[in-house]
């Protein structure tokens, strides 16, 4: 398991949290990620039970997690804390659709797949 908490995501950059990720994916075989809404900013997701205020990117997010399955030993995908009852307009629904199709859209590039 690996944990970067989202203030050195943000603090030190794209290329320490690749190293990070590229560490653990050499010495692991399979990978299950679950994505945690509420790691986001609250501008982009509302909808969480612990909302963040200085929470992270989506776009930061969606670089690391198609570095990760870029890897192919992504096993299995989820998206947890999305809250319908704290969701103004769906755009913490938006924002998970949007992750997910990524995710497809990575596989089906690494397959070619894609258009």
């Amino acid at each position: 398991m690996i944990h970067i908490p989202a203030a050195e995501v943000i603090g030190t950059g794209d290329w320490n949290v690749i190293k990070k990720l590229d560490v653990f994916m050499k010495s692991t075989k399979h990978i299950y990620i679950t994505i945690c809404a509420d790691v986001f900013s609250t501008a982009f997701a509302p909808g969480v039970s612990a909302a963040q205020p200085l929470g992270l990117h989506p776009e930061d997010v969606l670089k690391y997690l198609k570095h990760i399955f870029r890897s192919k030993k992504v096993i299995g995908f989820d998206i947890a804390e999305v809250s319908p009852r704290f969701d103004h307009d769906s755009t913490t629904a938006s924002l998970a659709k949007v992750l997910i199709f990524s995710v497809v859209n990575t596989i089906c590039s690494m397959q070619g797949l894609s258009r």
